[in-house]
């Protein structure tokens, strides 16, 4: 017994992190290896008012985690150690007690290993949208220029509507989607999507859902202000795909029931052009029939 046991007894606990640390650096590099790129890989694009405040909120939240990581691990690591002092280990023999609780604790490394992937993937997919839709309404906020209204994030029924556009020609329901473009094609290739009004046509894959999700929005909109104005307002589905160069005809642009578009390079200003269907006391009726379903800052 005494600091050699203690130190036997430790080294289940710096195996399985330090096999944790290892999985978790070998996954980030193949999938960086691996992984489709960005549309927006190499732009530079603008910040956003406090963005540099929610990064710093998002670091302290880390320093945070780490603190209760660190309360948390304390005292079993701290009785591993003094327990480990007056136990040997030497004379365990191993028996079916011993394979139970070593299967258990494979079995829970395991589960830590799937937990991580699948939340690795889900923060990717998270990134790449929050990045598509700070790109999109950073450009839909220049249309308040052309007497746009324009609301970011808006709360439905179990659902949120990444940008509403309140404008002279009606109320634009804008979905937002990030694709990641393929890897190994031909200079020029990878950044193009056709539309033909029904789905979207990228290099190596079709897309409906998105058109769908956007379509249904946009008739969510319309019986949300029906109900709340008692008339009816002219939505228009649309579907921004930032970093994207949408191909589509004159016809499927003039006669499909959802607009898709790229919203760099000025790409969301046929939103803001001078054709009037909605008045301005209209407009902010809309805006405040929609701006009930933000949620109250908590005190």
């Amino acid at each position: 017994m005494g600091i050699w046991s203690s130190v036997i007894g430790l080294v289940p606990f710096f195996v399985s992190m330090g096999a944790a640390l290892a999985i978790a650096i070998f996954y980030k590099a193949v999938s960086r290896r691996t992984r489709r790129r960005s549309p927006l890989a190499g732009r530079k694009i603008g910040k956003l008012p406090g963005q540099e405040l929610v990064e710093r909120i998002s670091d302290q939240e880390n320093d945070m985690m780490g603190g209760v990581m660190l309360m948390y691990i304390a005292l079993p690591v701290t009785f591993m150690c003094w327990i480990g002092t007056r136990v040997s280990f030497l004379p365990i023999r191993w028996g079916w007690t011993e394979t139970v609780f070593s299967l258990m604790g494979v079995g829970v490394f395991c589960w830590g290993m799937i937990t991580y992937i699948g939340a690795h993937r889900r923060r990717e997919n998270a990134r790449d949208g929050l990045l598509a839709e700070r790109v999109t309404g950073m450009q839909l906020n220049r249309l308040v220029a052309n007497d746009c209204i324009v609301m970011h994030d808006l709360p439905a029924d179990g659902f949120n509507i990444d940008h509403v556009v309140i404008s002279p020609r009606g109320v634009y329901a804008v979905e937002t989607k990030s694709f990641r473009k393929p890897k190994n094609l031909k200079s020029g290739e990878n950044y193009t999507v056709s539309f033909d009004g029904q789905a979207l046509k990228f290099p190596d894959f079709v897309e409906k859902d998105a058109v769908a999700q956007a379509r249904n929005q946009a008739q969510w909109l319309s019986r949300v202000l029906r109900e709340s104005l008692k008339r009816e307002i002219p939505i228009i589905p649309a579907l921004s795909l930032p970093g994207w160069y949408v191909e589509q005809s004159d016809s499927t642009w003039r006669n499909a029931q959802v607009k898709v578009f790229n919203p760099m390079g000025g790409g969301a200003n046929f939103m803001g052009k001078d054709i009037q269907a909605l008045d301005e006391v209209t407009r902010h009726l809309v805006r405040d029939a929609l701006a009930v379903r933000y949620p109250d800052i908590p005190a």
